[in-house]
């Protein structure tokens, strides 16, 4: 397997540091090398953490936001509320408004079947109501 570029260069790298250096403090220059690198790992470990809690945060807060808007669209007081109590208060108005809806569609309906299974003798139809303009006139004359 032959060497290319990036292997020569560490093989340089290497050469160098024991030229200019003794031999004996390599170790030292190693452990200080090693050090650095826990502080640059620990440190971006910290970055991170504090990126992913600010986007928490951030979410919480649009979370927060769109269940205050809910409420307020139901007409719900929000102000000194927990978000648990918004929570139940918004579950409570939503299934209250979707029994009213379900109760005004069955009223809907059975008044359409009331309608439907009247007598035709009760709808006027056009012989009666010729008959029932020619009473009219027959009685007022």
């Amino acid at each position: 397997m032959p060497i290319h570029g990036l292997e020569w260069l560490f093989i340089g790298v290497i050469l160098i540091m024991l030229i200019l250096w003794d031999p004996q403090k390599i170790p030292k220059i190693a452990r200080a090398i090693a050090e650095a690198r826990k502080e640059y790992e620990k440190a971006v470990s910290t970055v991170q953490e504090v990126v992913e809690d600010v986007k928490r945060e951030v979410q919480d807060y649009e979370l927060d936001e769109r269940l205050i808007e809910t409420a307020k669209s139901l007409g719900i007081e929000t102000y000194g509320k927990t978000r648990e109590e918004i929570e139940r208060a918004i579950i409570r108005k939503t299934i209250e408004e979707r029994e009213k809806a379900e109760k005004s569609q069955e009223k809907a309906e059975e008044a359409e079947k009331a309608e439907t299974a009247a007598p035709a003798a009760e709808k006027p139809s056009p012989e009666n109501l010729s008959e029932q303009s020619s009473e009219k006139h027959s009685e007022q004359g």
